[in-house]
Parts: structure tokens; C-alpha cells; sequence
């Protein structure tokens, strides 16, 4: 994993990288033109603010206590690798973000 000065990003080449910094909780993760289109095929990708904002409101808030151990369970039935199982757990505590060719995940915490 390498670090873009400039910005303070964590730049994430490749499935390791990723869920290094993912455990790390970096603040803000580079996914770098190269690595998109792999990234964006395996992974689950969580629920986008707007997704997540009806989600909640139409089942008045009792589907976000339901919607954890759900999804655990289904990522445990999951035919994927144990390491994609751990990319996919994680990334639900954050946001993607279109960067030009790249892709920005930042910690939904830093929205607050």
C-alpha cells in the first residue's frame, strides 16, 4: 500500500492492500484506474446515502437492526474467498466515490 502525499489517500493495487487498509480504517482509500474494474466485479458494494436513507425511513428504522446479522449471514453462505468475504463485511462502513478514472472510499464516519 502506498501513499499519495498530496492528498492523504491510501492507493489500494490490489485485493491485499485493500483489505489491509480496510482493517486499518484508513480515513480515505485510493482505488486506483488499474484495480476499478476488479474491485467494482467482486466486491458487494454497499448501499449509496440516498439507498440507504430510504431504506431506513420505509421500514422506519427497525431494517437497519435486522439488515447486519442478515447480511453477515448471507456473506457466510457466500461462495467467495475468505479474503473477498472480509473485503465485503468492511466496506459497508463506506462511501464510494467517483475520482476521475479512479475510485475514493472514505469512512462514512468523516460525513458526520
Amino acid at each position: 500500500m502506498k501513499t499519495d502525499e498530496a492528498n492523504n489517500h491510501f492507493v489500494a493495487g490490489n485485493a491485499e492492500e485493500l483489505l489491509s487498509a480496510l482493517e486499518n480504517k484508513e480515513p480515505y482509500i485510493l482505488i486506483p484506474k488499474y484495480f476499478k474494474g476488479k474491485f467494482l466485479e467482486n466486491t458487494q458494494l454497499p448501499l449509496t446515502e440516498k439507498e440507504q436513507m430510504g431504506f431506513e425511513l420505509g421500514s422506519r428504522g427497525t431494517a437497519n437492526l435486522l439488515s447486519s446479522p442478515l447480511f453477515h449471514f448471507i456473506n457466510w453462505l457466500s461462495k467467495d474467498s475468505k479474503q473477498q468475504k472480509r473485503i465485503d463485511s468492511k466496506i459497508r462502513k463506506y462511501t464510494l466515490k467517483e475520482q476521475g478514472d479512479h475510485l475514493l472510499l472514505y469512512l462514512r464516519q468523516l460525513d458526520y
